[in-house]
């Protein structure tokens, strides 16, 4: 299942945030809700990849990204991602979750 109305909640949230240049950090904030949660009570790990899309659409919007990827007929795919789990993320916990691109082929 894909989050489309908190995907549509990041994009109206950034809509008049400021350029960032293509190296740049999109910080946004994000809630674990209750159906964000697998068997342990805890955020489910494909879910957190899920929720990575929610800081990389907006990346991409703000680097300019997107109108190069139209004109061009280009695709946004991640090849390879690195998650360093740093604590439990249970229900209703507040995450701040930060974006950036740190290579391109």
């Amino acid at each position: 299942m894909y989050p489309f109305i908190r995907m549509i909640k990041e994009l109206a949230v950034h809509s008049r945030a400021e350029s960032l240049p293509l190296g740049g950090t999109h910080v946004s904030h994000h809630i674990c809700w209750p159906w964000d949660l697998d068997f342990w009570q805890e955020l489910n790990n494909g879910r957190t990849l899920t929720l990575f899309d929610l800081g990389r659409i907006p990346l991409a919007r703000r680097t300019g990204l997107i109108e190069a990827m139209r004109k061009q007929g280009w695709g946004l795919t991640v090849a390879g991602v690195s998650v360093r789990y740093r604590r439990r993320i249970r229900v209703f916990d507040r995450i701040e979750m930060r974006s950036r691109a740190i290579g391109w082929d």
